[in-house]
């Protein structure tokens, strides 16, 4: 659970975003003619990371069309809006001060895409002197001690295994005043004894600017067509730029199979463009900190034999707009097979997702999961025995739950649990910071056995876990170690468990598992039952295009809004803030805004938020994620 700091820091950033895309009036007609070349097709092939949004102007339009846009423009919400990005703007204004810039001027500046990517660093020539020249001063290179050639070998690895950085902004009518910000770095870069040199690459100005020292990143960039390209490392822009001009015999990122393999799963999904759009390579990427240090030698061959090497990147993509859909998200993980190592735990399967009749119709989210957990916990004993011996789960906890009540795990997990796990969440009245409570649930092949099992557990610790009736049903309430001076801010625990027909369920909230065995018994509307849940259910079965999930999902996103909504109103948070507000300035700004500002009624947000749904399903070559949030008109 977020504090209320990290809530009021959060909703200002969020409020801010938004203001972003909605307060710019740009139209598409002003974009300039010219072509940029898509992000892919300038960087080099092995990129390790990237993210691109298409287009700043195009974002900004969509966005206006969103609920939440017509939230941010609603006259009874726009004082506290308007006051809040204000707040912001004076948070900034410090940092801004030194680059001559606002807020406003900032979030405008994009026009067209905007692009980042992390990229294998390579030293220059020049560097590699540099370090040459170490070497012949600091002491012979033909020196053999042990000391001599730890530095050699550290030095070595860390140039071997750099990661550089690449950033691109079109910015069209407002490459000026990205002109300025560059401007302002490099007399900071000559501040810190940069030496700067310029090409000029088919009437293109290339502009480097070389570090003093070993140790300190090569800056370069260059603008062509209103568009800036900056790399922080050697040959980051220049290549780019080679790239540009098709002066380049090498292979571009565009021409990945990796790279292309997922975002073909996950462009072609929708009938649009999406407006963002990622991929991470983890295994390169990863692999390239930790050979930074010594310690790779022993612990990266134990991680390649854990099977990360067969993940082959993964990604996704965003869409935003429409007629039903509030937003559209896509995300895709390639993986080579065997799926063994750390992937023979990932046992997904199909099966039934839709809610048991157990679950309230008042949940804030439920999700439902098909998994086959013999196999999963099999592989998961073959893991770890690669680092503690043979069996480790045998000695670790079969051994022990053995002596304790007679049960063997292996058994139980494999005749007694079925292949489901569903997870329920709630905030459960009187809001407090921890408020959110959840519930899960497995489901029994055997739920006599379960019961056995349980009053096992009872009979070895009678003063942990006493037995209570609800209903005319068991609840086995555990005793939770008391804490001492419990803020009345937060919510007490009152863990139980329960079996509802082919169910074990357990919760840390007594009045959660109270609700569930209402909703079993027909006395509570069930989930199941629910109109939202049934909208959001028949779009899961569109998108899902005929694939068998083995997880979906629904969430409430007003519910954790009103969450927030009460934290925000409450005595409790504000004297919080108060508190930090002595040695932190957003703390005291959070609170100044909220002094100024009374919450309109939670009914004036709520409207403008409507539930979602998330959906997975396993393919031969990984696993395929999706989300989507419906219009909030759509709810009605």
């Amino acid at each position: 659970m977020r504090t209320p700091t990290a809530f009021s820091g959060c909703s200002m950033l969020l409020v801010a975003v938004c203001l972003l895309f909605s307060s710019a009036n740009k139209s598409l007609a002003q974009k300039p003619p010219v072509q940029i070349p898509g992000a892919p097709h300038l960087l080099p092939i092995d990129t390790l990371a990237y993210i691109r949004f298409d287009n700043a102007d195009e974002l900004r339009q969509d966005f206006a069309e969103t609920s939440v846009a017509k939230m941010l423009r609603d006259p009874e919400l726009r004082p506290l809006v308007s006051d809040t990005y204000q707040t912001l703007a004076q948070l900034f204004e410090e940092f801004g001060s030194e680059l001559g810039i606002t807020l406003d001027e900032l979030l405008a500046i994009p026009s067209g895409q905007i692009a980042a990517a992390a990229v294998p660093g390579n030293l220059s020539p020049e560097q590699i002197n540099q370090v040459e020249q170490i070497d012949q001063v600091e002491g012979d290179k033909d020196d053999e001690s042990r000391e001599a050639i730890e530095i050699r070998l550290d030095r070595k690895r860390r140039n071997q295994n750099s990661v550089s950085g690449w950033f691109m902004i079109d910015a069209g009518d407002n490459v000026g005043k990205l002109r300025e910000l560059l401007a302002k770095l490099e007399q900071k870069l000559q501040s810190d004894g940069y030496v700067q040199r310029t090409t000029t690459v088919d009437k293109t100005r290339l502009i480097r600017w070389l570090p003093p020292r070993p140790g300190r990143p090569e800056i370069e960039f260059f603008e062509k067509d209103k568009t800036i390209v900056l790399g922080i490392g050697h040959a980051t822009a220049s290549k780019s730029l080679e790239f540009w001009n098709d002066d380049s015999d090498e292979k571009s990122f565009a021409d990945r199979a990796d790279f292309a393999a997922i975002m073909s799963r996950c462009l072609g999904a929708e009938e649009t463009r999406p407006q963002m759009t990622f991929f991470v390579d983890p295994y390169q990427l990863i692999g390239r900190f930790v050979k930074r240090n010594a310690g790779a030698a022993f612990f990266w061959p134990l991680v390649e034999e854990l099977g990360f090497n067969k993940i082959r990147g993964f990604g996704g993509s965003s869409f935003q707009g429409g007629k039903t859909f509030e937003a559209i998200s896509h995300f895709h993980v390639l993986v080579d097979a065997p799926r063994d190592g750390f992937f023979g735990v990932l046992r997904p399967e199909t099966g039934d997702t839709m809610p048991p009749p157990w679950v309230p119709d008042s949940v804030t989210s439920y999700t439902s999961l098909n998994w086959d957990f013999d196999r999963a916990y099999t592989n998961l004993d073959k893991i770890i025995a690669k680092f503690r011996g043979p069996q480790p789960l045998k000695s670790m906890i079969e051994d022990p739950v053995r002596g304790a009540i007679d049960v063997v795990i292996p058994d139980e997990i494999k005749n007694t649990l079925g292949g489901r796990y569903v997870v329920c969440r709630w905030v459960e009245p009187p809001i407090k910071i921890n408020s959110g409570v959840q519930m899960h649930a497995l489901s029994l092949k055997d739920p006599e056995r379960a019961q056995e099992i349980l009053s096992k557990i009872r009979s070895r610790y009678p003063q942990r876990m006493k037995v209570d009736s609800v209903a005319g049903q068991t609840l086995y309430v555990i005793e939770p170690r008391r804490r001492r001076n419990r803020p009345d801010s937060l919510r007490t625990p009152e863990p139980g468990m329960i079996i509802l027909n082919d169910w074990l369920i357990f919760s840390d909230s007594r009045k959660f598992l109270e609700s569930a065995i209402r909703a079993s018994t027909g006395s509570q509307p069930r989930l199941l039952n629910n109109l939202e849940f049934e909208l959001v259910a028949s779009e899961l079965g569109g998108k899902l295009g005929g694939e068998d999930p083995f997880m979906i999902s629904f969430l409430r996103g007003a519910d954790y809004l009103r969450q927030a909504y009460e934290l925000a109103r409450s005595d409790d948070t504000r004297k919080f803030l108060r508190k930090r507000a002595e040695k932190n300035q957003g703390a005291q700004k959070a609170i100044d805004l909220l002094s100024r500002n009374e919450l309109p009624p939670f009914e004036k947000f709520e409207k403008y938020f409507a539930p979602s749904g998330t959906f997975a399903y396993d393919e031969p070559a990984g696993m395929h994620f999706g989300s989507f949030t419906l219009r909030a008109d759509q709810k009605q």
